[in-house]
């Protein structure tokens, strides 16, 4: 078998089984949380709470519950919530779009304003420009998204709402163009900030490589140099941070989403957990789990592809 198919298998088993250990994790985990879906203010008679336990089958023991989900998993059954009776498959597939399309565009905001405030302060070191990205960096990876989201919602939703008698900028839902300007950058500016320090760094290094030199010594134009030859060798450490950071985006948005009450898969799941739906939480942390392990896996199959200095046999050339 060819080495490279060898490593395509082995990555695939690695997420299948960081699949399986997540199911597990989460299901025997959850039962260990305090109260029960039929308790606190939503409380129910004993009788009625002891005939939906036998109902869902929450009087069986763990080990049973366990492998019944996941037979039921792999014929794409995820349950139906305790709360409002819905099935879990229903309720991901209503919600996760509105989820994916802040975590698409946080992405874009991410990647094209980092990348960009990266190469600038790698090309003007020691300029005004490079100290006010890195300042604006260290701001990014220090102020939490749910600090920058009230301090937006604030300056930008409210006090310029006040000041121009406009809405420019909505605070609350997920409508209007004006209302996914805020939540996008909330979510954004943290992974924007890793990638322009990320790719200053590595603009750095490949500024100093010999055939960038050469590059000079040809007369190629600067912007030549730095567009068509440097940042295109530069960004290869930023493409392996993208799995890492749609997994950050996309634990984000539980936050961002209950700030500017967005109907997203990130709001559902907090309130799923405040509830103890027992079934929404290991559907929704499934689904999400899945994802990102998908992601990290086609992230490192493209960066095998991309780099060709790369064995993927894992051993030396």
């Amino acid at each position: 078998m060819p080495k490279q198919l060898q490593y395509y298998l082995k990555r695939v088993l690695y997420a299948v089984i960081t699949i399986f250990l997540l199911i597990c994790i989460t299901f025997f985990l959850m039962h260990l949380m305090p109260g029960d879906p039929f308790s606190g203010e939503k409380a129910v008679p004993a009788e009625i709470k002891a005939a939906l336990y036998a109902k869902y089958g929450l009087n069986q023991p763990l080990p049973v519950q366990f492998f019944k989900y996941v037979g039921n998993v792999l014929h794409g059954d995820f349950g139906v919530s305790l709360q409002d009776k819905r099935p879990v498959a229903q309720t991901i597939a209503e919600a996760f779009p509105v989820s994916a399309d802040l975590g698409i565009r946080a992405l874009i905001f991410a990647t094209i304003i980092g990348l960009l405030l990266g190469v600038v302060a790698a090309v003007k070191r020691g300029t005004g420009w490079d100290t006010g990205t890195m300042f604006l960096a260290l701001i990014g990876v220090s102020v939490p998204s749910f600090i920058l989201g009230a301090l937006l919602q604030y300056f930008l939703g409210l006090k310029l709402y006040q000041a121009t008698g406009r809405q420019i900028f909505a605070v609350m839902g997920w409508g209007p163009a004006n209302s996914k300007f805020l939540p996008a950058f909330a979510l954004a500016f943290g992974s924007m900030a890793s990638i322009s320090r990320l790719m200053r760094t590595s603009m750095l290094d490949v500024l100093n490589q010999d055939y960038i030199k050469t590059a000079k010594a040809k007369g190629l134009s600067r912007g030549e140099i730095i567009w068509k030859h440097a940042v295109r060798n530069a960004v290869m450490p930023v493409v392996t941070i993208m799995g890492p950071l749609v997994a950050a985006v996309l634990t984000g948005t539980f936050v961002v989403e209950n700030i500017f009450a967005i109907p997203g898969l990130g709001k559902i799941f907090v309130q799923c957990v405040q509830n103890n739906d027992y079934t929404t939480i290991v559907g929704t942390t499934l689904f999400y789990g899945s994802f990102l392990v998908f992601a990290n896996l086609v992230v490192d199959i493209i960066y095998g592809l991309l780099d060709p200095r790369i064995k993927l046999s894992g051993e030396k050339e």
